[in-house]
């Protein structure tokens, strides 16, 4: 019993009302009486806990004199249970990382994120902190999924433009009110020195290869580059506005000479 109670009250029940459930599938129903000779409850309080759990789903009452009660089904219950903790979990954790992004934005204007929950997170974090309009260069439509309900978000409330610089390879996922580009040659020192060099493959340097994935940028403050580097993504934030800004004006100025796709936005 000790350990059922101990693990019971690990999923979110106080060990009073962990003690009253497990009493009552034991017994299959029961009085107040009863409850409190199976649990060693004190009797006075199984009727608030049994009331507290009735109030959850997790007890049935039949009313009378006296009350009996009849317990949920134990598969409900904790399918309950743990159903709360993770949704706990979950929330605790995005705003611990919502308070570690704070800081690092304090603290430094350029970090390094590794592993795709915290690719995502950040990204996320990005698109909702946006106050104008969102940009997003993505090297390979086929890759945009993941992110696609993101922008479909983001675009109900401000602009939002995606640019797909090695064209739109057939598009399928839905992304809101985005408006999508794929960006045409505007001059020769942009076709051979940043399309050809950074946009059509891997970039080799000192033994290893950085393959551009994603740009997020967002209101010229923030910009996010997704990347690989000899297969494992990692991605890049940066707040520095003498970076951030020469980025949005660069990719302005490929959405200027752009072709955009019909049926998008």
């Amino acid at each position: 019993m000790n350990d059922l109670v101990r693990n019971l009250t690990t999923l979110g029940l106080t060990e009073y009302e962990a003690r009253v459930y497990a009493a009552l599938v034991g017994i299959g129903e029961g009085s107040a009486r009863q409850i409190h000779e199976a649990s060693a409850v004190p009797r006075p309080r199984v009727y608030d806990i049994a009331e507290g759990l009735a109030a959850r789903g997790f007890v049935t009452i039949r009313r009378g004199n006296p009350h009996v009660y009849i317990p949920a089904e134990p598969a409900v219950v904790i399918r309950h249970l743990t159903s709360t903790v993770d949704a706990a979990a979950t929330a605790a954790v995005q705003g611990l990382d919502a308070l570690s992004l704070d800081a690092r934005s304090k603290n430094s204007p350029i970090w390094y994120v590794q592993g795709e929950w915290s690719i995502r997170r950040h990204a996320e974090s990005l698109a909702a902190g946006v106050t104008r309009d969102l940009v997003i260069v993505c090297l390979d439509y086929g890759q945009i999924g993941e992110f696609a309900r993101l922008i479909a978000d983001a675009s109900r409330d401000h602009p939002v433009s995606v640019l797909l610089p090695n064209g739109k390879r057939g598009i399928t996922n839905p992304l809101g009110n985005a408006s999508v580009y794929v960006p045409q040659p505007f001059c020769a020192f942009f076709q051979e020195n940043i399309f050809e060099k950074v946009y059509c493959g891997p970039i080799p340097v000192d033994g290893s290869a950085f393959l551009l994935e994603y740009v997020f940028i967002a209101d010229d403050r923030v910009c996010m580059i997704v990347y690989q580097e000899d297969g494992v993504r990692n991605a890049v934030v940066i707040t520095l506005p003498f970076i951030t800004c020469v980025q949005r004006q660069f990719v302005n100025r490929m959405i200027a000479t752009a072709e955009r796709i019909e049926g998008q936005g």
